[in-house]
């Protein structure tokens, strides 16, 4: 299902605890470093993915998200990927049940989204989950 409406990504903020984030920079510079900053003050468990790194804000760095310890129970895959790379993300999504993937904005495509679809998974995207928590988290 797509989730779009804002009570739909509210309940979905609030329910969530471990944010995978796919593609996370450990250059500050970078969006998906800014955001996945931004997710660990708010008090969420981000586990960084990026295979050519170790680690993260002090968080181990896991090559891709089938390698996250399976007892971590992911609530959100959050894609900072081109959607070549987001498809890649959604196929192997379904291994690690989240409660959404999240596609950032340039990470989505209609091909992805409808995959995603496919798999049974509940998709955000075109939108920032860090500005969108900024609106409409408590």
């Amino acid at each position: 299902m797509i989730l779009d409406r804002p009570g739909q990504i509210k309940e979905l903020l609030d329910k969530s605890k471990n944010i995978a984030v796919v593609g996370m920079s450990p250059n500050p510079d970078r969006d998906s470093n800014k955001v996945g900053k931004y997710l660990i003050d708010k008090g969420y468990n981000v586990i960084p993915v990026n295979p050519v790194v170790k680690e993260i804000y002090g968080r181990k760095s896991y090559p891709s998200i089938l390698d996250i310890p399976k007892d971590v129970k992911i609530d959100i895959v959050d894609v900072f990927r081109n959607p070549e790379g987001s498809k890649e993300v959604v196929l192997q999504a379904p291994d690690v049940h989240p409660r959404a993937v999240w596609l950032q904005l340039g990470a989505e495509s209609p091909e992805v989204i409808q995959l995603a679809l496919s798999k049974n998974l509940d998709v955000v995207y075109g939108i920032c989950i860090m500005q969108t928590h900024q609106k409409i988290a408590n």
